[in-house]
């Protein structure tokens, strides 16, 4: 039991009551939580009345240790597993970013949604489980043709092109669904196709970045177009770098080899922390840089587009 630091009450049929202590409560899968002793107080008593084991003090917060202990552990694995993932995406998304096309302003994308409604509480709800990139589109518009023409590019989707006209479900107000192609209710489980404009993001606008993870399904000759750089087009050198990297940093000059941009790479020569990480992509998005991954030759680090930024940046952070 802990005492409670602050003046804490709890309402009930008795009336408002003032509650002295916290109760830490262990159950058998070493999952814990803490209650207020006045709804602890009646399963005390339920437990006394069946005659349940009294544990020692002792044996009690050995359990509460080995409760702990095994949520850290979950918590850690829970972070690696984000981690992962989060790498996992990343890599993708380094992979499909020379093909979209250079004139595309929104992609197609085909969602397996399951359906998660529970009718008895009145809770209605889906999520995507898969996703399929389906076709690129010039304009932002929302045309049903066009999304039955997407959904010829693959076979899990290829029913929707000659769907009825009841599957074309424009949900363009307030609490809709937006523009779709889905046979079945809003929330039902099936396949979905939709629109999704590329807005400025807050990462270099990026446009890899607003495509959603999945499968990639999208004709050869429709990424003919993707933005890259010609033998005839000239790409600008690198400008010299007048920046002085404290111990543990190293400072490098790149050219932007798609984008044909000057950009300054700040590397670290250990691994940091999630949370040191973190706090170091907050002061770098400040200053108008990102994180970039190593592509080819250039390594991965900290970019900005001006030396000013990445002094302020190392007085940050250094």
């Amino acid at each position: 039991m802990i005492e409670n630091e602050n003046e804490v009450y709890s309402l009930g049929s008795g009336a408002m009551q003032r509650e002295f202590l916290r109760v830490v409560v262990v159950f058998e899968d070493l999952s814990f939580t803490e209650i207020s002793e006045g709804i602890a107080a009646p399963w005390m008593e339920k437990a006394q009345a069946l005659d349940v084991p009294h544990k020692s003090e002792a044996d009690a917060l050995a359990m509460l240790d080995d409760a702990k202990a095994e949520q850290a552990r979950k918590h850690a694995q829970r972070q690696a597993e984000s981690e992962a993932e989060a790498e996992r995406v990343s890599a993708w998304r380094d992979t499909i970013r020379d093909k979209i096309p250079a004139n595309a302003k929104a992609v197609i994308v085909a969602q397996l949604m399951q359906d998660q409604s529970d009718s008895m509480t009145d809770y209605f709800a889906s999520r995507p489980t898969k996703a399929i990139i389906l076709a690129f589109s010039t304009h932002t518009r929302d045309l049903f043709p066009e999304m039955r023409k997407a959904a010829k590019n693959h076979t899990s989707t290829a029913h929707l092109a000659d769907a009825p006209a009841s599957a074309e479900n424009r949900q363009k107000y307030s609490m809709g669904g937006g523009y779709f192609l889905k046979e079945g209710g809003r929330h039902s489980t099936g396949w979905k196709i939709s629109k999704q404009v590329f807005y400025a993001n807050d990462l270099n606008n990026d446009r890899a970045n607003l495509v959603p993870y999945g499968e990639w399904s999208v004709p050869a000759e429709a990424a003919s177009n993707a933005r890259t750089y010609t033998k005839t087009e000239a790409v600008p050198e690198a400008v010299a770098l007048d920046v002085d990297a404290p111990e543990g940093f190293t400072v490098t000059s790149h050219t932007h080899t798609k984008k044909g941009f000057q950009m300054f790479i700040v590397e670290q020569a250990e691994r940091v922390g999630r949370e040191t990480f973190m706090r170091q992509l907050e002061q770098a998005k400040s200053l108008r840089g990102w994180y970039s991954r190593k592509w080819g030759s250039t390594p991965a680090g900290f970019a900005f587009k001006d030396q000013a930024a990445v002094v302020k940046f190392l007085e940050a952070v250094a």
